[in-house]
């Protein structure tokens, strides 16, 4: 999710999301299984273009109505996306209750037009691989990274060899929403020690610094670096056991660049352990504009809670 991914899904990459139609018979909110992120466009004013599929996912109604990675979505029940913030479009088109409809025009790979309607149905939670020597479970109507091999395409000075798969909130894209910004993600990678927290704090700030100039490209800013700053220290409050294991606990704040060119400051936990059996480090990270006492860390620390080690 990052050159035209975690840059691109900031830009606005959410879940599609519709207003509640009458027909609808259930208040749980659902999906049609498309991921999508906003492409720039130097024929709008504010620069937002159409919308892109990055994700399609298996068994659901984009792709059961053959929708593919790479169609652009160029009105969204009848109105144009171009000019649109996505984090608008979900908010007052896309995200709904299941039973719901959604009418998307799409531009085909190929060069060829269609209209869709899609109505959609319950989230399917997040799981990884069954392969994996890991497992979590997250829930369904967050939004889904790709898994990025190290090193990341963003920091790749980071000396590590591993993965890290990423998600977001609900309303991650939404300014307005106390879930903006907050987002976790799992660090697989190779080592026998846990770090400490200065080589965390060091660590975190090469990947911050990458991805703020990422994130300039992407938006149109130049970011000062300086301005970058990570803290971590380590919580004696903080959860002791991870993934079936003994672990370390840090918390901390981040100030990073959001996708507007402004400065945020982000809290954060860490918890790491070495996985039984193994020569890997499992970490999980936890980052929000909201305090540690906010609602969005319960669903942040239940997802933590998932992780297990095989």
């Amino acid at each position: 999710m990052r050159a035209c991914s975690f840059a691109a899904f900031i830009l606005a990459f959410s879940r599609p999301v519709l207003q509640p139609q009458a027909s609808s018979s259930s208040d749980e909110p659902g999906t049609v299984g498309v991921g999508l992120a906003q492409l720039y466009s130097d024929q709008q004013p504010n620069h937002r273009g159409p919308l892109v599929v990055l994700r399609v996912v298996e068994g659901l109604p984009g792709a059961k109505a053959g929708v593919q990675r790479g169609d652009l979505v160029v009105a969204v029940n009848g109105q144009p996306v171009p000019g649109r913030e996505l984090a608008d479009i979900n908010a007052k088109e896309m995200q709904g209750p299941v039973g719901g409809t959604i009418r998307l025009a799409l531009a085909r790979l190929d060069g060829g037009q269609s209209e869709i309607n899609l109505t959609r149905v319950p989230y399917p939670p997040h799981t990884n691989a069954a392969t994996d020597p890991f497992a979590y479970a997250v829930p369904g109507n967050w939004g889904m990274d790709q898994r990025w091999n190290f090193p990341l395409p963003w920091s790749p000075k980071l000396p590590y060899r591993g993965v890290e798969d990423l998600f977001y909130a609900p309303n991650f894209a939404n300014t307005n929403s106390p879930e903006y910004h907050s987002y976790l993600f799992f660090w697989w990678i190779e080592g026998a020690k846990v770090f400490t927290s200065e080589q965390l704090q060091a660590d975190m700030l090469v990947y911050y610094r990458g991805l703020a100039q990422e994130r300039g490209k992407n938006y149109g800013f130049i970011p000062d670096l300086s301005r970058i700053t990570v803290e971590y220290r380590v919580d004696p409050q903080g959860r002791q056991a991870f993934g079936g294991s003994t672990a370390a606990a840090f918390s901390g704040t981040v100030d990073i660049y959001d996708t507007h060119g402004k400065i945020i400051t982000l809290n954060s936990e860490v918890v790491a352990c070495v996985c039984p059996g193994t020569d890997h480090i499992a970490a999980f990270f936890g980052l929000s504009l909201e305090p540690r006492t906010g609602p969005i860390w319960t669903k942040l620390e239940a997802v933590r809670d998932t992780f297990g080690c095989k």
